[in-house]
């Protein structure tokens, strides 16, 4: 697809955006489970339309970024189509640590992800003992999720392993997921207004260290800027525990969805609740 104007590139020699989207030595939880087909059908904007009733997520630590110093981060994520792609569709991220700023900031203009900083870096967490993870994600005094993995080598459900397929101790796997864009200017009277809303898919690369599989345990809840209770948990299909760097690669531009039927379900995942008009009575 051909843009509809010419785009302009800072020269090499000038400051720029780090082209390498890197994020090396990842370890952490990853976790999958069953959820209410509608109540995820519910939070997409068209025109992604819900591909199966799971939700997969992962909290972490991101000790070698390649553009910002380490983080933490927590997301939450479901599948969805796109025509005839099927792909991750996350919902919403959490930072947390020295390099959270530079991970949301970038991460928000050039992907258009819904990331939102926490307070503290031990808002983001994860504690090992022996063949059991617990791990929490938490946002101003909120435990939006706690999960736990006993690592034990198997799912929960067997069928989990369609959704972590390629994933192995010195295996290269990727993976799709789409992204929504909400691109804001002023009208002509200095209101905000939404102009369009991009829809990019972008590819994943995982290179594994290690993948310890194991069964999950799951809860989430919402707080009052941040609705992960929002997707029930009805059965915890699986997860692990995984070391791997991540690379985010082509970034391709699939088309716009129309801002006034998409923008309503973007908001909250990118803005706090104060930040909105009327949002003291949201």
């Amino acid at each position: 697809m051909k843009p509809e104007k010419a785009l302009f590139h800072l020269p090499e020699d000038q400051a720029f955006l780090n082209p390498i989207s890197l994020m090396g030595d990842v370890k952490g939880v990853y976790f999958t489970f069953r959820s209410d087909l509608a109540a995820i059908a519910d939070i997409i904007p068209k025109p992604l339309e819900a591909a199966f009733p799971l939700v997969s997520g992962y909290i972490v630590s991101i000790d070698k970024p390649a553009f910002t110093e380490p983080y933490r981060e927590a997301m939450i994520g479901v599948y969805v189509r796109l025509g005839a792609q099927t792909g991750l569709y996350p919902v919403s991220f959490l930072l947390s640590g020295p390099g959270a700023q530079m991970a949301t900031l970038p991460g928000r203009e050039k992907y258009g992800l819904p990331k939102k900083m926490c307070e503290n870096e031990s808002d983001i967490r994860f504690i090992r003992t022996g063949d059991v993870v617990r791990a929490y994600a938490c946002r101003h005094g909120v435990t939006l999720a706690d999960v736990s993995v006993k690592l034990d080598g198997s799912y929960n459900n067997p069928q989990t392993e369609a959704c972590y397929q390629g994933a192995a101790a010195g295996a290269v796997s990727g993976g799709t997921s789409f992204y929504m864009h909400p691109l804001m200017e002023p009208d002509e009277t200095g209101a905000p207004a939404f102009s369009k809303v991009n829809i990019y898919s972008n590819e994943a690369e995982y290179t594994y260290r290690s993948w310890e599989a194991g069964k999950v345990t799951v809860r989430l809840m919402s707080g009052r800027d941040d609705a992960w209770g929002q997707l029930p948990v009805l059965e915890n299909m699986g997860g692990a525990y995984c070391e791997s760097d991540l690379r985010m690669k082509e970034l391709v531009k699939m088309g716009e969805a129309d801002p006034a039927q998409a923008i309503s379900k973007l908001l909250t995942a990118r803005f706090d609740k104060k930040g909105l008009i009327g949002g003291d009575r949201l």
